[in-house]
């Protein structure tokens, strides 16, 4: 699939890296916090996270998912509230990431954590 990437800075002006893969067989890129300061989410709490990254598939009927980092969702307890985000093909905004604390304790999101996973 080809796929135009945008980069969106924060509003001080810093900007993400491209999504990674860490490995080779790695199936979803990396998505980072874009934000110029910690993000506190409360126990049990949410947040939108700007992931600095807007995509543009080049066909129709093609999109890619977001998906919660299985090492932050297990250890810490922090997922996606939607539980699979959908980017579609004619969706042309900023991904942004809605988390949810479902521990008993506050979990901060530092500037450009990795904190999910797109899958297109």
């Amino acid at each position: 699939m080809n796929v135009k990437l945008k980069l969106i800075p924060t509003p001080g002006g810093k900007t993400v890296s491209l999504p990674k893969y860490q490995s080779r067989f790695s199936a979803g890129a990396d998505l980072c916090a874009c934000i110029d300061g910690p993000v506190k989410v409360a126990p049990h709490g949410r947040a939108l996270i700007p992931s600095g990254i807007a995509i543009e598939p080049q066909e129709s009927g093609c999109g890619a998912f977001v998906f919660a980092r299985s090492g932050l969702s297990s250890k810490k307890g922090v997922c996606l509230a939607n539980g699979v985000g959908v980017v579609d093909s004619d969706y042309r905004g900023e991904i942004k990431i809605a988390v949810v604390n479902t521990s008993e304790e506050e979990y901060t999101i530092q500037p450009f954590e990795r904190i999910a996973q797109l899958v297109s």
